[in-house]
């Protein structure tokens, strides 16, 4: 059995929930996964294949998420890897609300080196309840949309996809 690991950085926990999600659907088809926060004692030595999960805020990815592909980046580089990042928000499509930046530009010369086999955006959410009182008046200052953007059937899809690369390999 193939061993999976996501490796996710979460501010709020809606990354989390992607990551989980996620974890849900490949061990409902018989893979191993294991979903762990990217940390620094995290090893992807073991398993067979790696996907990286970051929410994205004002084009940075989560600082655990960014030291561990940097870390990891010469184990990360001999496994088949997908990366997705959560984080825009409103409507459309999150690959081009995110104009580009999937990923910061001290990230970028990591991930050339591990070449992910796809790299994707999927919607946000924020939940003003758990902002402090500087990030909701951040949020209505540059009139950010609020709410829930995460499209589960396209995370499914996805998902899905992986799914079925893995199993022919």
């Amino acid at each position: 059995m193939k061993n999976i690991l996501i490796a996710y950085g979460s501010k709020y926990g809606a990354t989390e929930e992607i990551a989980r999600h996620i974890g849900q659907l490949m061990n409902k088809a018989g893979l191993h996964t294991d979903v762990l926060k990217a940390d620094k004692k995290l090893d992807p030595s073991p398993y067979s294949a790696v996907i990286i999960g970051s929410a994205v805020y004002i084009g940075l990815w989560r600082e655990n998420v960014t030291s561990f592909v940097k870390r990891q980046v010469s184990v990360l580089g001999n496994k088949p890897v997908w990366v997705f990042v959560s984080g825009p928000l409103g409507e459309g499509d999150p690959n081009e609300l995110v104009e580009g930046w999937f990923f910061p530009k001290r990230v970028k010369p990591f991930i050339d080196q591990i070449q992910p086999r796809s790299i994707v955006a999927f919607g946000g959410k924020v939940d003003t309840e758990q902002l402090s009182g500087l990030e909701r008046w951040m949020m209505k200052k540059i009139n950010s949309p609020t709410g829930d953007y995460r499209n589960w059937e396209g995370i499914n899809q996805w998902t899905q996809t992986i799914i079925e690369e893995l199993m022919k390999e």
